[in-house]
């Protein structure tokens, strides 16, 4: 039977339905973020450097655009039945993300969750954006803003993913959720995982767990 006292759980693209990073980047730079991000996906550059370049790249950005954009965030339909399942079973979530802070604080805010997160920070400034990486490691195996594997610190644990951030501590996971990009990557690996595409797919196989 697998059981685990804490989940970790990628934000950006698995909570929510779109990956809010990017499409930040999308909006305010244009086409001028795919550049590095390319590099960054060919293993040329490290996610961190990535994020510095594209943090780099957004100009005048005022308040309300920010804000706006924030409030548009949605999360995936099933997620808050999956964190309350969570809690009627006394397992921990924690998020562990290579995204931004402001953006996952803001929608955990927004929907009454008190859920531990670990990400970038980004400071907004008058317009224009830097970037923090207070959870950097210099022996991370990926060199991510933010070394996710460094934040485990059970034994066994269950991670949920979806992308090339999650690629690391993916191999590492006792049991892996994975989808879209990940779930391919796993596909083409050999990478025992569990395919979900939606919170609803996570929630049916913990029932099977834990007897509903």
């Amino acid at each position: 039977m697998k059981r685990f006292d804490v989940i970790y759980c990628d934000f950006d693209g698995t909570i929510t339905k779109k990956d809010s990073v990017n499409e930040f980047f999308e909006k305010y730079t244009g086409d001028k973020w795919l550049e590095s991000e390319k590099l960054w996906i060919e293993g040329k550059i490290s996610s961190r450097e990535n994020a510095i370049i594209q943090v780099g790249l957004l100009k005048n950005v005022s308040q309300k655009q920010l804000d706006d954009y924030v409030n548009s965030i949605e999360i995936d339909d099933y997620f808050l039945d999956f964190v309350n399942y969570l809690k009627s079973k006394n397992i921990k979530l924690t998020i562990l993300s290579d995204g931004f802070d402001l953006f996952i604080q803001k929608v955990l805010e927004r929907y009454n969750l008190d859920i531990p997160y670990y990400a970038n920070k980004l400071i907004y400034k008058g317009g224009d954006f830097e970037i923090e990486f207070p959870y950097y490691n210099d022996n991370c195996e990926k060199k991510a803003g933010m070394c996710k594997c460094q934040k485990v610190r059970e034994d066994r644990f269950c991670y949920i993913g979806d992308g090339t951030s999650d690629l690391c501590i993916a191999t590492k996971a006792d049991f892996l959720f994975a989808s879209k990009n990940l779930h391919k990557y796993c596909k083409e690996n050999n990478i025992k995982h569990s395919h979900f595409t939606s919170f609803r797919n996570i929630i049916d196989v913990l029932k099977e767990w834990y007897y509903a």
